[in-house]
């Protein structure tokens, strides 16, 4: 059984892509507040986040669980968009975004 490998796409609803995240720690990028009773965070359509010095408002959260596991490697280059190294993936959270 293939386990759940996770990206998470940051992108404007105007289409430009504001980066990827990989890992836990680079979720933390987003400055959301952790859960008192379990020092969870949690994205919600209509919630403010920041990212970079930049503030946006959740509009849209989709999940797309791909045919198969991309196989992340950066022998050729590096992703720009990526604050982290990339890692293998089959499953990616759209979290779509508007400028505040």
């Amino acid at each position: 059984m293939e386990i759940l490998q996770t990206r998470i796409l940051l992108r404007h609803t105007q289409g430009a892509t504001i980066a990827y995240f990989y890992n836990r720690e680079s979720f933390d990028l987003l400055n959301i507040d952790r859960q008192t009773y379990d020092n969870s965070q949690f994205v919600e359509i209509g919630q403010n986040i920041e990212y970079n010095g930049v503030q946006y408002v959740v509009r849209n959260i989709n999940i797309k669980l791909e045919e198969k596991t991309f196989q992340m490697n950066n022998e050729y280059g590096v992703n720009l968009y990526s604050p982290t190294d990339a890692s293998d993936f089959n499953l990616k959270i759209g979290v779509f975004v508007d400028s505040l």
